[in-house]
């Protein structure tokens, strides 16, 4: 008996080594499974956001709280109708096919896609959006919706009319990416019947390529699924490489640095993952690839104007000439190179339009304090003993520069101006209060200078339209505001001129070019660096990421575009073969020289040795994604194997 316990023992035991050997000697290939994912890592892009989620089972964009910013629902679940290429400035008729105005811009029509599809396989029709602009008009009477919309009805399946209250030649930009009423097309079948103020659509009913897997709360991370069935792989050609999308809260620096370099994160976030974050990486040699891009709004400065002496044109342009933007662009911490601000908007194709050469050439804005000197002794300033300007009423020229504490790119265009000013003769002190207190400051006027980011283009880069940068500006809008804000009676006529015009109209030409100009004679904001964001992708699991040179799109992980770089991922090719054996074959040959010496001839036999070198090509083994967990499996039956062989020979004894 004791003998068979030692031999069944001895078999547990050898089994149990057999099994951890032969899973030890698998070839590790690219696909290593982090620990914390629950979907293969070879099926899976990892997209990082900087928000700390709070939303796991609501997609409701009518209530506070009703969606989760940074889960992938807005990123890539939601769809508009329609969007703009920012970097080309075309128009992506996505699922409709175009729009047209009667009736003097009174009535709207839209014409939707034949095809396109919710995620639960209903097709998409004119009663969506009938449905929707009902609904708008019933639960949320101030809605841009509501506010504009007479009533809709459905022509047919696939078309829509809206009249408005009043002519709107802008209303289509409703149904654009980032539209003035939001997320708002919702599907009827859904939500009819339901409570808007209540309902929680959870898993969401959306058009996107991708559907709810899962939530991980205690991970903080949301999984979604490619839609088999995507309508868009019919209807446009369009189908995103990535089976899932997993969204997390970007874990701590040092973890989120090594996850990148190990290929277990694809997509950080550029607000935390930090420029030596991607100098560490660039010098590691990790497979990646960069895309820095311009935010729409340029970080500038805005002046009080209704403070003296800010409030003289001169005196805002002396600053702006005490402005040393290459400084700052060198200094720039968010990017690996910083960009002076040239335009009063990012430096976009969607904005092409607005670049005047001449305009910019004539209202030159340069670092030149000699021309700063040049236009306060023109006003009648002087220094004073103490070597500070003072206007011909003996006020001491003194600012405060308000802005965001370190290490903000604010507060260092607020340090940077401020030394100037100070090294000139200004004196100048940067303030940071709390944000509670600097948002009554501004809003109540108690400010001198303020850096922030410059306010044209607000408005204008969402529809690439400059007349919703400059209706901000309109005086019925700004109201109180209009001393410390820019206000001005012709920009009140421009904007009330293009209100009711086709903002295709070549008669609106001059009439952009004016505002353009207006901005920069009075220069109420002066844009100092462009807000660049330095996007890294991992390219060790996919490839087809925007980069410098293929700017297809906004490289933003966090804008609702990314579904448009989804659709150009794909695999990454596996890693090049490693160098295999060298086999060196020696030949030795016989060659017959023949020389003249002193006039006679001299033939010789000389050997020559030659070396052929042949390197046998190693092909790299991956490991399909099942392997993993069949080790893991695996070592768990060996180790289960050792302890029972050690427990036979226990009882055997």
């Amino acid at each position: 008996m004791k003998m068979r316990g030692d031999k069944i023992a001895s078999a547990a035991l050898l089994s149990a080594f057999l099994v951890i050997s032969l899973l030890s000697s698998l070839p590790v290939g690219r696909a290593q499974q982090p620990a914390w994912l629950p979907v293969p890592r070879d099926q899976a892009v990892i997209v990082e956001t900087d928000v700390d989620p709070a939303v796991f089972d609501k997609a409701n964009p009518f209530i506070p709280g009703g969606t989760q910013w940074g889960s992938g629902w807005h990123q890539n679940v939601v769809e508009w109708d329609w969007y703009i290429n920012y970097i080309t400035g075309e128009y992506i008729l996505w699922r409709i096919s175009g729009w047209e105005y009667r009736d003097n811009f009174r009535t709207f029509i839209l014409k939707i896609r034949d095809g396109v599809k919710w995620n639960d396989g209903v097709q998409y029709t004119a009663d969506d959006i009938v449905f929707s602009v009902n609904l708008q008009k019933q639960y949320f009477t101030s809605s841009f919706i509501s506010l504009n919309v007479e009533s809709a009805r459905a022509i047919d399946k696939l078309t829509v009319e809206i009249r408005l209250k009043d002519p709107n030649p802008r209303f289509h930009h409703v149904f654009r990416m980032w539209g003035p009423n939001g997320e708002w097309v919702r599907p009827k079948h859904v939500w009819e019947g339901k409570d808007p103020l209540t309902f929680a659509n959870w898993p969401p009913v959306e058009t996107g390529p991708y559907k709810l897997w899962k939530v991980f709360p205690d991970l903080k991370m949301y999984v979604w699924e490619r839609v088999e069935d995507y309508w868009g792989k019919t209807v446009h050609g369009k189908f995103p490489g990535p089976k899932y999308v997993v969204w997390r809260r970007a874990p701590p620096a040092d973890v989120d640095l090594a996850d990148f370099l190990r290929g277990d994160v694809d997509s950080p976030i550029p607000f935390l993952f930090t420029v030596d974050m991607i100098r560490t990486a660039k010098a590691s040699g990790v497979p990646m690839v960069e895309a820095p891009f311009p935010d729409p709004v340029p970080f500038g400065i805005q002046f009080n104007m209704a403070r003296y002496p800010l409030s003289l044109r001169e005196v805002r342009w002396a600053i702006a000439y005490l402005t040393n933007k290459e400084k700052v662009a060198g200094l720039y911490p968010v990017a690996l190179e910083g960009k002076p601000a040239y335009y009063m908007h990012a430096d976009w194709g969607a904005l092409k339009k607005y670049e005047y050469p001449d305009l910019y050439e004539k209202y030159k804005i340069e670092y030149n304090p000699a021309k700063a000197e040049e236009l306060l002794k023109g006003l009648g300033f002087t220094k004073g003993p103490d070597g500070i300007w003072v206007t011909p009423n003996g006020t001491r020229l003194s600012f405060t520069i308000t802005t965001w504490g370190p290490p903000s790119v604010e507060n260092l265009i607020a340090n940077v101006l401020a030394d100037e000013l100070n090294r000139f003769g200004i004196e100048a002190a940067v303030l940071t209060p709390s944000f509670a207190t600097r948002e009554e400051m501004r809003r109540t006027g108690n400010f001198w200078i303020d850096v922030e980011v410059s306010h044209l283009p607000h408005g204008m880069w969402i529809s690439g339209d400059i007349y919703e940068g400059a209706l901000r500006h309109h005086s019925k809008i700004r109201g109180a505001e209009c001393g410390k804000q820019f206000c001005n009676p012709r920009l009140d006529e421009i904007v009330d001129t293009l209100r009711t015009r086709d903002p295709e109209d070549p008669a609106n030409e001059p009439l952009y070019r004016e505002i353009v100009e207006m901005f920069l004679r009075e220069l109420p904001y002066l844009p100092v660096v462009e807000k660049v964001f330095h996007p890294v992708f991992s390219t060790k699991y996919w490839v087809g990421w925007p980069t410098t040179d293929n700017m297809y799109i906004i490289p933003y992980n966090w804008w609702p575009q990314l579904i448009f770089i989804l659709f150009e991922l794909r695999p990454a090719p596996p890693p090049p073969a490693p160098p295999g054996p060298q086999t060196v074959t020696r030949v030795v040959t016989q060659e017959v020289v023949t020389t003249v010496v002193r006039g006679e001839t001299v033939v010789q036999t000389v050997a020559r040795t030659i070396e052929q070198v042949v390197t046998r090509e190693v092909p790299v083994e991956v490991v399909p994604s099942w392997v993993l967990p069949a080790v893991a499996v695996g070592i768990v039956i060996g180790i289960g194997g050792i302890v029972a062989g050690l427990l036979a020979r226990r009882r055997t004894r």
